[in-house]
């Protein structure tokens, strides 16, 4: 705070206050007018001082929507760009090849460490997604964005490591699980960022540019990848350093960015809320987006209950902790049945994705590639999805979200049986599948792009305001851990089982997928958070069936207890069974000790 000393003010000859409205601020402050007289008795102007808040973090001169396109784009580098580190190991496989085989001796051996380095990270994103809950609780949307953004840096750091330390196949993954935990913790954070700092109407824009930078990322770990670049048994550790070229900037502009203002807001920090939403948005838009937020809390404000006590009188509710305020909201039947549907959203989405883009190169060789034709392969099959991502953000608001996730979905189960049927053994022998394969995987990559666009708007969207952290960190835990296991075991399947036995599975998860998104799935383009959730019932999900069968079970218990002579038989008959199962069991366990 500063003093304004102002003297010369004759008409001012008694003592009062003096109230001065600050620009761009609803407070005002009051003064204290001091008259006094000089020494010969005559009166002297009098002494005003006036208190103004000291000016923090004035919005820089320069364009919102620049700004804003800054700060979106280096959220999305320190987050999905991180993609770059699983697309380029896949290629990299080959050229790593000897090394591992030099650590590791076998090929079995060397494939199961390989597929370590690979998970590791992706379990990462699991525990990144639960740490950017607990400092999302208390600090904010910036403080887990710039920590994982740093963590990040560090992991790749480490991985770089791995040919020059000792045990370094052990170090570098353990930087990618720190680069996991680091990109989780943007992700959660920084989707819930993203979606509170445009206006409405781009949101989804905002949002779409996570998957543009996802499919970046998968085609420059590619191309970064290749012999004529980092793909050879000398350099290929280096191609997993690329990201720091995109990483260190996006901190920069990262940590000299303001938090969201829908965060401050609802912290009632207002003047912060003001200036930042000025760094964001233009005037105009910062006006609708201000009376929206105070919308959305005025009906956040009407959802909370005042705690009462014995006497029937209100207490003010203290900040609960983590674990009691998750609890809370699980009880919700608004945030359930939301958390359900975005789960069911999220997990499964990207089930081509875990395939093609971690062991595509690995496919195309067994289908008869050299190493070198199937990194080629697996790079032109990386461009088109690149290119449709980048240029669906141009018109990504004038599409219902529902219509770019399904319609997409239903044309990868076609690609996926298409690719079925042509590696059977009828079919394999008529055309020639190293030809066959890389096409249909290009275009089921690229309808993906399509669809992963959609679902990563669609998430954070069905969350109320003080429900995005939580929600989004909770389905990106249950989706990277799903991925960790997945990526585990893959390259496994597909060298044991073949491509066609590891697709159908797939192909009847993305049917169901499509089923279930278009029954239950509501539309949340150009729609305020109050208007998706009274989409889903207050009413905890499966009350109802619980009633039913609570109400068919009394009802059956009842039945057996008139018929006595029935239910001896059912005991006896379970009895047998589980008598028949104990000798099998226990000779079997016999003839092995034997043996």
């Amino acid at each position: 705070m500063f003093t304004l000393l102002t003297r010369g003010i004759p008409s001012l000859k008694t003592r009062g206050f003096l109230k001065v409205k600050y620009p761009g601020s609803s407070d005002v402050y009051e003064s204290l007018l001091e008259d006094s007289n000089s020494e010969d008795g005559k009166p002297k102007p009098p002494d005003v001082h006036i208190r103004m808040p000291r000016i923090v973090n004035a919005c820089p001169p320069g364009s919102p929507s620049l700004r804003l396109a800054l700060v979106v784009l280096s959220i999305g580098a320190a987050s999905h760009f991180l993609l770059f580190l699983d697309s380029v190991v896949d290629n990299l496989l080959p050229a790593a090849m000897p090394f591992f085989l030099s650590v590791y001796e076998t090929k079995e051996n060397a494939n199961h460490a390989w597929e370590m380095l690979v998970s590791s990270r992706i379990y990462g994103l699991a525990i990144g997604c639960f740490i950017a809950v607990l400092l999302s609780h208390q600090h904010g949307r910036k403080l887990p964005v710039v920590v994982g953004t740093i963590l990040d840096v560090i992991g790749v750091i480490l991985t770089l490591l791995i040919t020059y330390v000792p045990h370094g196949v052990t170090v570098a993954t353990m930087g990618r699980l720190i680069n996991g935990i680091g990109q989780g913790m943007v992700q959660t954070a920084g989707s819930v960022m993203l979606s509170e700092l445009p206006p409405l109407k781009k949101r989804g824009t905002v949002l779409a540019t996570l998957t543009m930078w996802a499919c970046m990322g998968e085609l420059g770990g590619m191309t970064i990848s290749l012999d004529e670049f980092f793909g050879t048994p000398e350099l290929w550790q280096w191609a997993m350093g690329f990201p720091l070229l995109v990483l260190l900037p996006a901190l920069y502009i990262i940590c000299h960015a303001p938090e969201s203002p829908r965060y401050l807001f609802l912290e009632n920090r207002e003047n912060e809320a003001r200036k930042a939403m000025s760094y964001y948005q233009s005037p105009v838009d910062c006006k609708q987006s201000i009376e929206e937020i105070l919308m959305e809390k005025q009906f956040t404000l009407q959802m909370v209950k005042e705690k009462v006590d014995e006497n029937g009188n209100s207490s003010k509710k203290e900040r609960d902790g983590l674990v009691t305020s998750i609890i809370e909201r699980l009880k919700d039947g608004k945030f359930t049945r939301a958390l359900l549907i975005a789960l069911f959203v999220q997990t499964f989405v990207h089930l081509d994705d875990w395939l093609w883009i971690s062991y595509s190169t690995q496919i195309f060789e067994n289908f008869g590639l050299t190493s070198g034709k199937a990194q080629t392969a697996s790079l032109i099959m990386s461009l088109p999805q690149a290119v449709i991502s980048i240029a669906l953000l141009g018109c990504f608001d004038n599409f219902d979200r529902r219509t770019l996730l399904i319609v997409p979905t239903i044309l990868s189960v076609i690609f996926g049986f298409l690719a079925i049927v042509f590696s059977s053994p009828l079919l394999s022998n008529v055309l020639p599948l190293f030809v066959v394969i890389p096409i249909l995987a290009t275009f089921d990559l690229s309808v993906a792009a399509i669809s992963g666009e959609s679902a990563y708007a669609i998430v954070p969207e069905l969350f109320l305001a003080n429900d995005k952290v939580l929600g989004s960190a909770i389905v990106g835990i249950v989706q990277n851990g799903f991925g960790g296991v997945l990526t585990n075991c893959l390259l496994t399947a597909l060298n044991k089982h073949g491509i066609s036995n590891v697709l159908i599975p797939f192909v009847a998860m993305n049917t169901v997928y499509a089923v279930v998104n278009y029954k239950w799935l509501p539309e949340t383009a150009g729609k305020t958070p109050q208007e998706i959730s009274r989409h889903f019932s207050a009413e905890f999900p499966g009350t109802n069936v619980f009633l039913y069968l609570k109400h068919k079970s009394s009802t059956f218990l009842a039945y057996l207890r008139a018929k006595p002579v029935l239910v001896n038989v059912i005991s006896f008959i379970v009895q047998l069974v589980c008598c028949m199962f104990l000798l099998d069991f226990g000779v079997n366990l016999y003839k092995s000790i034997g043996k």
